[in-house]
């Protein structure tokens, strides 16, 4: 995410840049030079010196605690637990598959086929519920249109511009490798068991 504004003074355009990740979530501020909307150029060539981490998990919102009522931050740190919890589930998932399926690499046991297709497609339930959950947060949990209006009223100029990045971007495509993978498993594990004798 990124959030661009100017201090107090709007004489000159700061940025600060947030990347939330599954474990750390990290800012730093920068210049808006003449292409603001170059992520390329910013994440690439123009980094800041200094950036600041916390761990993601203990910060629900991409912003600042002191900026949000109780109330709120109370339930978004129960839904970024279900969101964790999800997360977790389907990686667990996916190990748990791939095992069941590497014990079933010589077509000997069709219930391990199955059993590991089945063990996919939880997966990719639970990732594609991971993936919707994540912009449901960044949507409506953090609140951000109150936050960009509150910030408005030191500098009428200030603006929020959320841009998901290049891991949530592909996670739709590892859902449907999951769910493709599940599917073919399931009709390996029944093509072995028509034909076994």
């Amino acid at each position: 995410m990124k959030l661009l504004k100017k201090p107090f003074s709007c004489t000159e355009e700061k940025a600060t840049f947030h990347h939330e990740g599954f474990f750390w979530r990290c800012w730093f501020s920068g210049n808006v030079g003449d292409n603001n909307g170059s992520m390329w150029k910013f994440w690439y060539t123009n980094q800041s010196p200094s950036k600041n981490c916390t761990h993601a998990y203990l910060s629900p919102f991409p912003l600042l605690r002191d900026e949000h009522n109780s109330t709120s931050y109370d339930s978004a740190i129960i839904y970024r637990g279900f969101w964790t919890v999800l997360m977790l589930l389907g990686v667990l998932t996916v190990v748990v598959a791939s095992f069941l399926i590497i014990c079933a690499a010589p077509f000997a046991s069709h219930i391990l086929y199955k059993a590991g297709g089945g063990f996919f497609i939880v997966a990719g339930v639970l990732f594609s519920l991971v993936v919707v959950m994540y912009v449901i947060w960044v949507q409506a949990m953090a609140d951000l249109e109150n936050y960009t209006n509150m910030k408005k009223m030191d500098c009428p100029d200030f603006a929020v511009y959320v841009r998901y990045g290049w891991s949530f971007m592909l996670a739709p495509i590892g859902v449907f490798f999951a769910l493709l993978a599940g599917m073919l498993f399931l009709l390996v594990g029944r093509y072995i068991y028509l034909h076994s004798d």
